[in-house]
């Protein structure tokens, strides 16, 4: 089923333009539009995983040093999940969707089709290279779409074994993977690609929106900024801290969610500051180098960045050790920040093991100083005051909110996760991944029948008294419309409602009458016992439902 292992990288323009060409044509013959093929490929892809899992734990360790049991639940066991959830849910998905309206209409076949987008382009990241490129791939399998997916060159071992077991698994008609760096993906960018979806930095996302909307291409960008998390004065410090601690130090805070910097009420501030350092020791030892489960900085130049940041300011009460050439930071927290140091200047998150602790005073000047910073990925509050879980709610805008937790949110199949402005636009992961590769195809049919019922469009427009009572009834279709009337105007635009829906199931006969009830009389001169007498006939009319 799946392309030769060493099958040769495209290189040029012209060899970019032929993969998207072959797909295209493959899409246009139908082939995964079936439900069958769906789930046919998405079991492909859970056979896939289970294939490699002898190989790619240890290639993501040489890449990033990272301990396998976090690279099979965060990765692997990610994965599977989301396809389980997807192949349950699937055949519910590709339903349509009837839609319910107002009278007027209530005879007409109204749906939400959704159809795939078409050939799709998935740029993956490295930070999780299996997660954060199959989990976008699922949603185009699940949609319908053909796809090329491009995982990071920054983990070339990782990515050698992802590259290995898709050709031999996925079906390469339809599913395609390269590899390469920037140049290639400028390239696959100059495609006409039906949808991309990009996961990385801002820069880089903004780059790629840019030549998208060259071409009108929609996107979906999964991009970062500078999650903050606040501990009020109500928080339990000593919970706070344990679960900052794993969200911020996971993969040696190289997670797109990870708690930026932390604020913390000034009267808790020393107690959370020791509970941190408590759990750093806890969980990776008084030498966090020699744990087995700390990460290292993914490549030399992400570590001279992370190390500058370090060296940019804030007073190091804890940590603070580097190693070049193991690409090592400890865990590290630094005091004495405010908004205006350095490290919290710039609105691009942190993305390495340092954790700026920051203190505030008063509550509401703290939201005031959030809400004008750009928009994260995440908000984390811990806190045991409901009030102010709603403030943050309705004060702070940001992807996700998450309360008294860092990062499991991200796990929930059922919960749609995506950023806002800065952080990012769009959203997947379960049903939302499906949504992000299908387009809602909006379908009405209306009965070839009953023309009369539609005298009211047609020009000319005052030419009887029926039409500029049926016109009235579409301006006063909805309750609500009618409920702003009063007395007589109230009385018959309610008759004329029932009217369109007695003409709408065919009622033929009640069309004529009604007509004839009406024939020569003003609005002024219907009277309130004539009303009656339309309501009557409705209520007691049967309806033919062969």
């Amino acid at each position: 089923m799946g392309a030769p292992e060493d099958e040769k990288e495209p290189e040029t323009l012209e060899d970019m333009e032929n993969i998207v060409s072959e797909l295209r044509e493959v899409y246009y013959s139908g082939k995964t539009r079936s439900l069958q093929y769906r789930l046919s490929q998405l079991k492909q892809l859970a056979s896939m995983l289970k294939a490699l899992r002898d190989d790619y734990p240890a290639a993501v360790n040489k890449d990033m040093k990272k301990p396998e049991e976090e690279i099979f639940f965060t990765d692997i066991r990610f994965v599977d999940h989301e396809i389980g959830h997807t192949v349950r849910h699937l055949e519910e998905w590709m339903s349509p969707t009837k839609i319910k309206t107002d009278a007027a209409y209530a005879a007409d076949d109204i749906h939400l089709y959704p159809e795939p987008r078409g050939v799709v382009m998935i740029f993956g990241a490295w930070n999780y290279p299996l997660q954060l490129t199959m989990i976008p791939l699922i949603g185009a399998i699940a949609a319908g779409c053909c796809a090329v997916i491009k995982p990071s060159e920054l983990v070339p071992y990782s990515t050698s074994v992802i590259v290995k077991y898709f050709r031999e698994f996925m079906d390469s008609d339809c599913f395609r993977i390269l590899q390469g760096g920037p140049d290639i993906a400028m390239k696959l960018m100059e495609q006409r690609w039906d949808h991309v979806f990009f996961t990385g930095s801002t820069e880089v996302g903004k780059k790629v929106a840019a030549k998208a909307a060259g071409n009108l291409i929609s996107t979906t960008l999964e991009l970062g900024g500078k999650s903050p998390t606040i501990v009020d004065d109500t928080a339990n410090v000593d919970v706070a801290a344990r679960r900052i601690c794993w969200g911020k130090f996971l993969n040696s805070g190289q997670v797109c969610i990870a708690p930026d910097y932390v604020v913390v009420h000034k009267s808790r501030k020393q107690e959370f500051i020791t509970s941190v350092k408590k759990y750093i020791r806890e969980f990776y030892g008084e030498d966090p180098s020699k744990s087995p489960d700390y990460a290292r900085i993914v490549n030399p130049r992400n570590f001279e960045r992370v190390k500058k940041l370090l060296e940019s300011g804030g007073k190091v009460i804890f940590g603070g050790k580097t190693d070049e050439e193991s690409r090592y930071i400890s865990p590290t927290m630094l005091d004495e920040v405010s908004f205006q140091s350095e490290i919290m200047e710039s609105q691009n998150e942190i993305f390495g093991p340092i954790m700026p602790i920051l203190e505030y005073e008063d509550f509401t000047t703290l939201l005031d100083t959030l809400r004008r910073r750009e928009k994260p990925l995440v908000t984390y509050f811990f806190t045991t005051n409901k009030q102010n879980i709603e403030l943050v709610r309705r004060e702070l805008s940001s992807g996700t909110l998450s309360v008294n937790d860092t990062i499991q949110f991200v796990c929930i199949p059922q919960l749609p996760f995506g950023g806002v402005g800065f952080s990012g636009q769009g959203r997947y992961h379960g049903k939302a991944s499906f949504e992000a590769f299908s387009n809602y195809k909006s379908v009405h049919s209306k009965n070839a029948g009953m023309e009369f019922s539609n005298d009211i469009r047609y020009p000319p427009y005052k030419n009887s008294k029926i039409k500029t009572m049926l016109y009235k009834l579409v301006l006063y279709s909805s309750d609500d419309e009618l409920s702003g009337l009063s007395g007589l105007k109230r009385t018959l635009g309610t008759a004329l409602k029932y009217s369109l829906i007695a003409t709408a199931v065919g009622l033929l006969s009640y069309k004529l009458n009604l007509h004839s009830l009406i024939a020569g009389s003003s609005i002024e001169e219907f009277s309130l016992g004539s009303i009656q007498k339309v309501k009557d006939m409705i209520s007691n009319c049967t309806i033919n439902t062969n």
